[in-house]
């Protein structure tokens, strides 16, 4: 016999939104704590992800069209990256030189630049990365995701309003959408950081019109919301206003007790989406 499932109560439209509501609330709160408790380590794994995308599955491409023996050492220190031994990848062995002598002696003739410049990152010497992702050539096949790591760099430097143009820089320079809504989302994030709530609605805003059927243009109407909430309980931050993040922004926003413009700005922002 089938099992029949006992009715579920009735619930008034007003209870179901403001179930709703909750959720929504819920959801944006736990996504900036665990942002802000993991910075790092986001914003470091979205660099070597990136490093994973265009350096192994477009290194085949690649190496064909560069310096055969640098191409060679390259080869044989990236199974250290790729394995997480970064110093090792780094500094080489007694055997093989690493990707910082290999970026010095070939230059941008190898990718090696690329990815120095990403396991520096990720192990926190942001000063010795940056200047890595500046050997990049930014016209080549890494150039978007060595300006997405400059402003990475920036990011966990405190440097937001940098950071922000840099992101959008990214999405303009590889505008697909593999990668340039996740840009989007970095740049509206930034420039939350830095107090630019026009400037972050303006890249989720893009994020929602020109991604729309992509994951990111659904997180980008919940930030989107976020912001202009944000803005509608405590007003745009000024010259004499610190400028808040924007884990305090909708923190802020919620003590105003503004979870209906925060909840409006939402519905208005899908709607949007859906257009």
């Amino acid at each position: 016999m089938a099992q029949i499932n006992a009715p579920k109560p009735l619930t008034s439209p007003e209870q179901r939104a403001e179930e709703r509501q909750d959720s929504f609330q819920t959801t944006v709160a736990r996504s900036r704590s665990f942002f802000e408790e993991n910075k790092t380590l986001v914003i470091g794994a979205g660099v070597g992800i990136l490093a994973l995308v265009f350096g192994i599955i477009g290194y085949t491409w690649w190496s064909a069209n560069q310096d055969a023996e640098a191409e060679q050492l390259l080869g044989s220190i990236l199974s250290y990256y790729q394995e997480g031994e970064l110093e090792t990848a780094l500094n080489g062995t007694d055997s093989q030189p690493g990707l910082l002598e290999i970026a010095d002696e070939y230059g941008d003739d190898t990718a090696a630049p690329f990815f120095a410049a990403d396991a520096l990152f990720q192990l926190g010497r942001y000063d010795e990365a940056e200047e890595y992702f500046r050997r990049v050539d930014l016209g080549g096949l890494f150039g978007a995701s060595a300006t997405a790591g400059l402003a990475a760099v920036h990011e966990m430097q405190g440097e937001f309003e940098d950071a922000g143009e840099m992101y959008e820089r990214a999405a303009r320079d590889f505008p697909g959408e593999a990668t340039a809504p996740g840009y989007l989302l970095d740049a509206g994030r930034a420039f939350q950081a830095a107090g630019d709530f026009e400037a972050a609605q303006r890249a989720y805003q893009r994020a929602i019109d020109d991604f729309g059927d992509t994951p990111e243009a659904t997180v980008a109407a919940v930030e989107l919301a976020s912001v202009v909430a944000a803005q509608t309980a405590v007003g745009e931050a000024t010259g004499d206003v610190e400028p808040a993040s924007a884990q305090d922004s909708t923190a802020a926003a919620s003590a105003a007790g503004d979870a209906a413009a925060m909840q409006q700005a939402l519905q208005d922002a899908l709607a949007g989406q859906g257009q």
